[in-house]
């Protein structure tokens, strides 16, 4: 039968580790947490104590009268002892990497023969056991690189695994073998209820110091692994293109819907997000940085829709190129401006103040402070964008600055917010910006605005690719292009912007 769980931990890095680096000690008693969940007990539990040893029968009386768990912790000595609470800002898995390097290959196919030890499963670890060890290690060491990201998460139910870069069955048995050894974090996600208002919340994962220094054996550290491992080949399609999600709520944030793709409008959307992705397979991108796009339209769940709210194109994957930062910063190992093309710089182009711009147009009435509204005097213009984004964002004025907005001004400009007193920046841009006034009356919502926006740039990328064969990465609000496309993508993306808005935005050049 072989040794025992503890014997295996003893000896879970022999022969893993190229190099004659220091081990970690695992020989401290650790709970075998796949012998509680597949243990046959009611099968050991109806032999006779007369045919066990002292210890066995000890163990069967321990069981007996204090259940399973609890027996089996007390009769062997072990403790358990949960993760502790795994707390911060997550990222999905998108489970859209790979090894790239010899190096991050034998690295995963050494782990998979070792990690497949911690299962119930066979000591051959399968070919899509390996995939989804090489993909979940990818993310768990980019998110280790990333100083503003503290976990991965992923809801761990097969349903929630039909998008996904792998099946649930072998990620499930990744997790089991993980975390057997102790090479990642685990908090399990939980649901309170059934209703449409249940709290939830996904399982939460991310690596231990164990999972850090086996990969360190192989060179391969998290300041490097993006050199090591990358998205993989990008395909042609994705099954489902297109994410619906219901409206934000006071109480529930917006949730996944499904999509019918025999609605010929979904249909319609599904296939030109396809298209792109076609076009997109065949370009070099660097570094890694991209995927797949999908479109994702909101308040599915509301009367009135009709495929017309939110609607951007979204680079899917941990570490796609539209979560980087627009510039070099601390922490961050690339930046926007790093991106190649087929070998070529890139420049990246800004519709400025695009919601504001589009809101004005809509209402018939000239975009005050133009070319730039959000320069307001005694103020930071980054103070003015932000009180403005809150409130496009949301029905009502805000009596305070939101944490969103103070963590995404920290993040831009390492400032804080609050030092901005809120009541005074109000006032001063309802004054330069009158229209603002009537927001919490306005039939226009943010689902709007941002839906016009999304028709003007996907219509700018599209007629980019299939029109002149210029490649255009966009980033909500802006593109990026090679940057001796600069006049012809700027032309276009006004024109496409004035066909839906009337008028022609301001483009800045990053």
């Amino acid at each position: 039968m072989g040794g025992g769980p503890k014997d295996r931990n003893t000896h879970i890095l022999s022969g893993l580790r190229p190099s004659a680096m220091a081990l970690p000690n695992l020989s401290s008693p650790i709970l075998p947490t796949k012998w509680l969940l597949y243990m046959p007990l009611p099968l050991l539990l109806s032999f006779p104590s007369s045919l066990s040893s002292p210890l066995l029968s000890s163990f069967f009386k321990s069981i007996n009268e204090k259940g399973s768990l609890k027996g089996f912790i007390e009769a062997y000595g072990y403790s358990l002892e949960p993760d502790p609470k795994i707390i911060g800002k997550g990222v999905y898995f998108g489970f859209n990497h790979e090894p790239k390097t010899e190096k991050a290959k034998r690295f995963i196919s050494a782990l998979a023969k070792h990690a497949i030890r911690g299962t119930d499963k066979t000591y051959n670890p399968s070919r899509s056991f390996e995939t989804a060890l090489g993909a979940f290690v990818a993310e768990l060491l980019a998110i280790v690189a990333d100083d503003e990201i503290s976990y991965g998460y992923h809801v761990m139910n097969p349903a929630a695994f039909t998008k996904a870069g792998v099946g649930y069955k072998p990620f499930r048995s990744v997790v089991q073998g993980m975390y057997e050894f102790r090479l990642i974090e685990y908090q399990r996600g939980y649901r309170e209820h059934t209703g449409s208002d249940a709290k939830a919340q996904a399982a939460r994962f991310r690596a231990t110091d164990r999972l850090l220094e086996m990969a360190a054996g192989y060179g391969i550290t998290a300041n490097n692994a993006h050199c090591h491992f990358g998205f993989r080949m990008r395909p042609t399609s994705i099954r489902n293109p297109v994410i619906l999600k219901s409206a934000r709520t006071f109480a529930r944030d917006p949730q996944s819907m499904g999509v019918d793709l025999a609605d010929p409008k979904a249909k319609q959307i599904a296939g030109r997000v396809n298209e792109l992705n076609g076009f997109f397979a065949k370009q070099e991108i660097t570094p890694s940085c991209h995927y797949a796009f999908v479109r994702m339209f909101s308040c599915g769940d509301q009367s009135a829709f009709d495929w017309d709210q939110g609607g951007r194109l979204y680079s899917v994957g941990f570490g796609n190129y539209q979560q980087l930062p627009g510039k070099p910063k601390k922490g961050h190992l690339f930046c926007r401006g790093d991106i190649r093309i087929n070998g070529e710089e890139t420049i990246e182009l800004d519709i400025k103040a695009s919601h504001l711009t589009i809101l004005h147009a809509v209402a018939g009435i000239p975009l005050p402070n133009h070319p730039d509204p959000y320069i307001i005097p005694g103020f930071d213009r980054g103070v003015v964008k932000a009180f403005v984004t809150m409130v496009l964002g949301y029905t009502k004025f805000h009596r305070d600055w939101t944490d969103a907005a103070i963590a995404t001004y920290e993040k831009k400009t390492g400032k804080d917010l609050t030092a901005y007193p809120f009541r005074a920046v109000k006032d001063a841009v309802l004054d330069a910006v009158p229209l603002l006034k009537g927001w919490p009356d306005s039939v226009i919502r943010w689902g709007d605005l941002q839906y016009i926006e999304s028709e003007a740039v996907i219509d700018t990328v599209y007629a980019l690719a299939f029109e002149h064969g210029v490649p255009a990465l966009p980033v909500h609000d802006s593109i990026i292009v090679p940057g001796r496309y600069k006049a012809l993508a700027v032309k276009v993306l006004s024109e496409k912007f004035a066909a839906y808005v009337g008028v022609r935005p301001t483009i800045e050049c990053k």
